[in-house]
C-alpha cells in the first residue's frame, strides 16, 4: 500500500507540471484555433535561455527575470506577427505546418547555440526529504508543485478578473463578435502566445531544476503536454489540469508496477497509449466541447 501511495504522490507532483504546460497549449488553441506543435521545442528553448542568463552570463536574478520575460515576449510577438498572421484566412493545415516548422527551427537554434552535453541549473532550494505517512517527497518536487499551484491561481485570476483576460475569453468565444466590440483580436493573439510561452517556460524550468537542461527530454516533456490536452479537451483549462494529474499518476503507477516486466521506459509510452484510448472512446476529451456539424 505504501508503494502505491508513493507512486500516487510522485505522479501528482509531476502531473502538476504537465498541467501547467498543457494550459499553454489550450490558451493558444482557444484564442486562435491553432494546435501548437512547436510546444516541445519552445519549452526546451526557454529552459536553455534561462540557463544561459543564470549560468553562462552570470547575471543577477533581478536582471534575469525582466530580460527573460522580454525575450519570450519578443519571441511570441514575432511568431504571431511574422509567421501566423500572414496565414490568416488560409487553410488550417498551413498554420499547423508552420508550427511544426517552428518546432524544428527552435530545436535547431538550441542545438546550434548550446551544443554538447546537458547542463544543470544552480540549486536554489536546499535539498531535503519530507516524509508524509509512508510516502517520501523531495523539497524540489514539493516546491515545484507549490509554484504550479500559484501559477494556476495567477492564471485564473488574470483570465477571469482582468480586462485583458476577459478580452482573451471573448476572443476565444467568437473572433468576429470580439472585433465588433472593439477588441483588437490580432493583439489578443500576440498576448495569448506570450502568456502560453511564459507558462511553458515555467514548466520547463521546473523540470530542468530536477533533471537537468537537456534538449531531448525537454522536447519530449513538452510533447507529453499534447497528450494531456487531448485527454482533458482542446478548449478546456480545467481539462488541462485534470488531464495533467491523470497523466502524471498513470505514468508513475505504470512505471512502478510494469517497468520490472518490460525492462523500463513504460512511463514514456503511457501518455501516448492514453491518447489512443481517448481518441477511440471519447475523441473530444474529458471536458472538450462536442460539436455536431450538419451536412
Amino acid at each position: 500500500m505504501n508503494f502505491f501511495l508513493q507512486m500516487m504522490v510522485s505522479g501528482l507532483l509531476a502531473g502538476a507540471v504537465y498541467a501547467l504546460m498543457a494550459m499553454a497549449v489550450v490558451v493558444i488553441y482557444k484564442s486562435s484555433s491553432i494546435f501548437n506543435f512547436a510546444h516541445g521545442s519552445l519549452v526546451a528553448f526557454a529552459a536553455f535561455l534561462m540557463w544561459a542568463l543564470v549560468v553562462q552570463w552570470e547575471l543577477p536574478l533581478p536582471a534575469v527575470i525582466p530580460i527573460f520575460v522580454l525575450a519570450l515576449f519578443t519571441v511570441g510577438f514575432l511568431i504571431q506577427r511574422l509567421i501566423l498572421q500572414p496565414l490568416t484566412g488560409q487553410p488550417l493545415m498551413a498554420a499547423v505546418m508552420a508550427t511544426i516548422a517552428l518546432g524544428d527551427v527552435f530545436a535547431g537554434i538550441v542545438t546550434l547555440v548550446w551544443p554538447g552535453p546537458g547542463r544543470t541549473l544552480p540549486q536554489i532550494i536546499p535539498s531535503r526529504v519530507f516524509h508524509l505517512g509512508g510516502t517520501v517527497m523531495s523539497s524540489e518536487s514539493l516546491v515545484n508543485f507549490l509554484i504550479c499551484c500559484l501559477a494556476f491561481a495567477g492564471f485564473f485570476f488574470f483570465f477571469r478578473k482582468t480586462k485583458l483576460g476577459l478580452a482573451m475569453r471573448g476572443t476565444a468565444e467568437d473572433h468576429a463578435l470580439a472585433q465588433s466590440e472593439g477588441i483588437r483580436v490580432s493583439w489578443i493573439f500576440v498576448v495569448s502566445w506570450v502568456v502560453a510561452i511564459l507558462m511553458a517556460a515555467v514548466g520547463g524550468i521546473l523540470m530542468s531544476s530536477l533533471y537537468g537542461v537537456n534538449l531531448a527530454p525537454l522536447h519530449g516533456l513538452g510533447m507529453k503536454s499534447l497528450a494531456v490536452v487531448i485527454l482533458g479537451g482542446l478548449e478546456s483549462i480545467q481539462g488541462a489540469i485534470v488531464g495533467g494529474l491523470i497523466i502524471g499518476i498513470a505514468e508513475a503507477i505504470g512505471a512502478g508496477y510494469l517497468d520490472p516486466y518490460v525492462g523500463g521506459g513504460f512511463n514514456e509510452l503511457t501518455p501516448f497509449l492514453i491518447i489512443l484510448l481517448v481518441l477511440i472512446i471519447k475523441p473530444y476529451g474529458l471536458f472538450g466541447y462536442e460539436r455536431i456539424e450538419r451536412l
